[in-house]
């Protein structure tokens, strides 16, 4: 078991999918939070981006979550649960869209949260596009779940880690409707008592700020 310290805030959801990772793979995770709006010459210390996740272990330092995950999952004493199926499963590649499209929506999602804040911008191109983004990234996603992308419906991967974290943020500050999206519901359903995802979820409300 490796002791591995992850820097972010609990509320945002690359950092909170890296925390999962740990503890699906069996590792004890201690949590240390940093954000930009109280210590940014702290984070840019740790990562030049000036983004979390950040995740240190012994001289290791990495700094984005799907590699965070890749990491964890190739440890010498890595012990996964007996769900979590292998990033380089037969259907990788499908996976891997899946995993792309999650992180542009968590893109759109910190764009237009940034647009939220005073002096806020209503009407902007780039925030629409960012609102198109999201909402289509999100009907793809569903999609793209309710036709078998997710071929393997009883294993835990990056991409249901993914999906499941980004939409808590969505749903918790009452951006969407996640019955609108119905093959994603299902999905959280499913995985709503699992324990890497019980233990991680933040706090959200609407008019949140900070985190992602």
């Amino acid at each position: 078991m490796a002791n591995l310290k992850i820097f972010g805030t609990p509320t945002s959801p690359p950092t909170r999918i890296a925390r999962v990772a740990g503890i699906e793979f069996g590792h004890n995770v201690e949590l240390r939070e940093l954000a930009w709006r109280v210590s940014p010459d702290e984070l840019f210390d740790l990562n030049p981006a000036g983004r979390v996740p950040v995740l240190v272990h012994d001289d290791v330092t990495l700094w984005d979550s799907r590699q965070i995950w890749s990491y964890i999952e190739r440890l010498d004493d890595s012990n996964p649960h007996e769900s979590v199926r292998n990033i380089e499963g037969a259907h990788r590649w499908r996976e891997a869209n899946m995993v792309t499209l999650g992180y542009e929506l968590m893109g759109a999602m910190m764009i237009l949260r940034g647009m939220e804040e005073q002096p806020s911008i209503s009407d902007h191109p780039y925030l629409h596009r960012n609102i198109e983004r999201r909402d289509r990234c999100l009907k793809t996603l569903d999609d793209m779940s309710s036709s078998g992308w997710l071929v393997e419906p009883t294993t835990f991967g990056l991409a249901d880690a993914l999906m499941i974290c980004a939409t808590d943020a969505l749903v918790g500050r009452e951006v969407i409707d996640i019955k609108q999206y119905p093959s994603l519901s299902g999905i959280r359903m499913r995985y709503s008592t699992r324990k890497s995802l019980v233990e991680t979820l933040g706090e959200y409300y609407p008019g949140q700020r900070g985190g992602l």
